[in-house]
């Protein structure tokens, strides 16, 4: 019979075993052997352990969880007891228990009470495939007033019989269905700036579904400077509890610390307000002890999801930076223990393809209007999942990113009005190792949202206190798997599409917002087109754009604090272009206001276009500029046209720009259009010229500028200067 440890024994065995490990050892010599295991699904090559394949306790038949005559034994389940819900049985849970079982494995049916308080503490709750585990339904969620726990207990991971660390949290190869009392709107602007000392805070619309004893988070809207940046940011954010609500107002248990201002324009007035978001929910799922033993969710396979308004506390153990996995022999047998197993976040769908029976709402899974406060990476992660709904979520205090998409080849899943808040990341100086030193850290730099792959809606969400970005969309380059229909397993050669995502483009980035302590509001790698994006007090960039073939930005509002350019050293930039060669760049109906720099394209090099493409262009139109610079862009150098093509053309048309009464601290006067901000002096080698068309909105106000270190006789006839201009002009 498998040996099997409990208490102070397997907590000494896991110890011992890492111990071992951090020497080099593997786990040779250990007494016990692994768990039986379902057969190997997609993600899990090893199957999922069955944790309870030896259970204590099973029921007989349906019935209420604290009736005796429902289990096998005559007895309600009890500490450390081993459970299974059989196949065709429905039980209702019924109880407030605090006894710890080791595992509980769902068969049949498992109902939480709606309409009286629960709390159930487990180890390991597994639903099968057959299982359905529900905690309230669209039809009946837990009532307002009543309360529904689950609680993974704080029991060191065995790694005898579970070297992956699978357990100790919610696993689900069937249906969950978790539906509690509406919490509307999860999140919500302020009409005005919450200020140190208040008490009281006046919501942008009222906040019908929160109550007294909710908390809340207010971020930290601060635009820091270098030397607060990463892991100098001494955070404001603010979490506290409500004590009374009442329409849009809200009583706080204790006066805001912080002052929490929101963005202004160049004249001073309040353009941009934070928002306020809603932590707590009446259906919860948490780990018993932060500090100990952190619980997991994880939903695999062919799982029927849908979460509603349930809180996720505290949540996930795979830590921010390098993983360090368990290995398995060819016999699948450990071979060592990692001692920072990938894949163990707070809310994780991990290689989840729905279930063959499409859901009535026409998505493969539904994370609607959750909350999830507290993880030591990501908190909704959702890794080779597809056709999902991800909206209205609140995620706070995550240290990776708040929501992330893990390999790229996540497909069609709907992003919508969530908001993250709070997710420092790491230095880039203390970036080191990989997954299994083979990869690179990947989503730990901070982001409120991190998405790996364009090939998903994003839109309407909102990000704050990123330590990096509010989003980003790093570069993905190669094929990836993507279902040909919905309920497809792409491990499936012939139900996936494979599709090379090197230059997609995204499906739609639209009515995104992103601010406070964020160096980059967007950090965008992809094609495609970002649509009403708002970012304010970003310290470095606003949109951070790197795109393999075209970028359009459109309606892009930019707010910057003009009291940070009293420092020389900080150079905002509303609008941040890497070397366009081969790229078509367009910035259209922008307003900028605040920053060092409206839009800014540095020169790094001169290149050939790439094969099959041509020259690059970028064209800035109808925009409205108020910085200390509108536009600087570097060309390329003239020797380098192609038949009088220039190699990267720059075109601005029929934008406006207006002086920013701010000290030119770096000791650039303020230009309208400059093509000598940020260029190297001296190198007098010609370049393309920036077309300016209808300058200042003036039809026909149109000319080229110069480099200013060009020879006046290689641009005549020009003229030195037009105020506002910096180079050389030619009309």
């Amino acid at each position: 019979m498998r040996q099997r440890f409990n208490g102070s024994g397997r907590g000494a065995l896991f110890v011992a075993l890492l111990a071992a490990l951090t020497c080099g050892a593997g786990l040779a010599g250990a007494a016990a052997q692994p768990l039986p295991h379902t057969p190997a699904i997609s993600g899990m090559p090893h199957g999922v352990p069955l944790f309870c394949s030896e259970p204590t306790v099973t029921s007989t038949s349906g019935g209420a969880w604290s009736d005796s005559g429902t289990w096998s034994t005559g007895s309600v389940p009890a500490a450390d007891d081993r459970v299974v819900i059989a196949a065709g049985h429905d039980v209702a849970y019924d109880a407030v228990s605090d006894a710890a079982l080791d595992c509980l494995e769902v068969r049949g049916v498992l109902r939480f009470a709606t309409d009286a308080d629960t709390r159930m503490k487990v180890v390991t709750l597994t639903v099968r495939e057959e299982g359905h585990l529900e905690v309230g339904s669209a039809r009946a969620p837990v009532a307002a007033g009543v309360t529904a726990e689950i609680i993974i207990a704080d029991r060191p991971i065995d790694a005898a019989v579970d070297p992956a660390q699978v357990g100790n949290g919610l696993i689900s190869l069937g249906k969950v269905t978790m539906h509690g009392a509406v919490r509307a709107p999860t999140f919500v602007r302020t009409q005005s700036e919450p200020l140190a000392g208040d008490e009281t805070i006046e919501l942008e619309q009222p906040a019908s579904g929160w109550r007294p004893g909710d908390y809340v988070v207010i971020p930290d809207t601060r635009q820091l400077r270098a030397a607060e940046r990463k892991d100098a940011n001494a955070s404001q954010t603010e979490k506290v509890q409500v004590t009374a609500v009442a329409g849009t107002r809200i009583t706080l248990a204790a006066p805001l610390r912080h002052d929490h201002r929101g963005a202004r324009d160049a004249e001073g007035a309040i353009a941009l307000l934070p928002h306020v978001g809603n932590l707590s929910r009446n259906v919860v799922v948490r780990s018993e002890n932060p500090g100990g033993t952190r619980g997991h969710t994880m939903f695999l396979s062919h799982a029927d999801v849908d979460l509603r308004y349930v809180a996720f506390h505290e949540l996930g153990r795979t830590r921010n930076g390098s993983v360090d996995n368990a290995r398995f022999a060819t016999d699948g047998r450990a071979s060592r223990v990692g001692t920072n197993q990938i894949g163990r976040y707070a809310v994780h769908f991990h290689h989840y393809f729905g279930p063959r029976s499409e859901p009535p709402n026409g998505y493969q899974f539904t994370l609607v209007g959750n909350a999830v406060d507290g993880a030591p990476k990501w908190g909704v992660t959702v890794h080779r999942t597809h056709y999902g709904l991800v909206q209205d979520n609140v995620v706070y205090n995550t240290r990776g990113a708040g929501i992330a998409t893990e390999d790229g080849s996540e497909s069609f899943n709907v992003f919508d009005h969530n908001y993250s808040v709070q997710s420092p990341g790491r230095s880039a100086s203390r970036l080191s190792g990989g997954y299994g030193g083979s990869l690179p850290d990947l989503g730990v730099v901070g982001a409120g949202f991190w998405f790996r792959g364009p090939n998903n809606y994003i839109r309407n969400n909102v990000a704050a206190n990123g330590g990096q970005a509010g989003f980003a969309l790093p570069e993905m380059q190669g094929s990836v798997r993507t279902p040909a229909f919905k309920g497809a397993d792409t491990s499936k050669a012939d139900e996936a599409v494979l599709v090379d995502l090197t230059n997609a483009a995204v499906l739609e980035f639209a009515g995104n917002e992103a601010y406070g302590t964020i160096e980059n509001g967007l950090e965008s790698d992809w094609n495609g087109t970002v649509s009403n994006f708002r970012t304010w007090h970003a310290s470095r960039h606003g949109v951070l754009g790197s795109p393999p073939e075209t970028l359009a930005v459109d309606g892009l509002v930019v707010r910057g604090d003009p009291a940070a350019l009293g420092d020389p050293s900080e150079r905002p930039v509303g609008v941040w272009i890497s070397n366009y060669v081969s790229r078509s760049v367009s910035v259209t109906g922008a307003d900028v206001q605040g920053m060092r720099v409206g839009v800014l394209s540095p020169f790094f090099y001169n290149q050939a276009p790439e094969p099959g493409r041509g020259p690059g262009s970028l064209v800035i139109r109808d925009g409205y500029f108020r910085n200390q610079v509108g536009v600087s862009v570097a060309t390329a150098y003239a020797a380098n046209s192609s038949g009088g093509e220039p190699l990267k053309s720059a075109v601005v048309s029929g934008s406006v720009f207006e002086t920013l009464d701010a000290p030119a601290a770096d000791g650039w006067p303020a230009e309208s259009i400059s093509m000598n901000y940020e260029m190297a002096p001296g190198d007098g080698e010609p370049r393309d010229p920036i077309v300016v068309r209808d300058y200042n909105g003036q039809p026909g106000n149109s000319f080229r500028v110069y480099y200013s270190h060009e020879a006046p006789e290689s641009t005549a006839p020009c003229q030195e200067t037009i105020p506002g201009i910096g180079g050389w002009v030619c009309e």
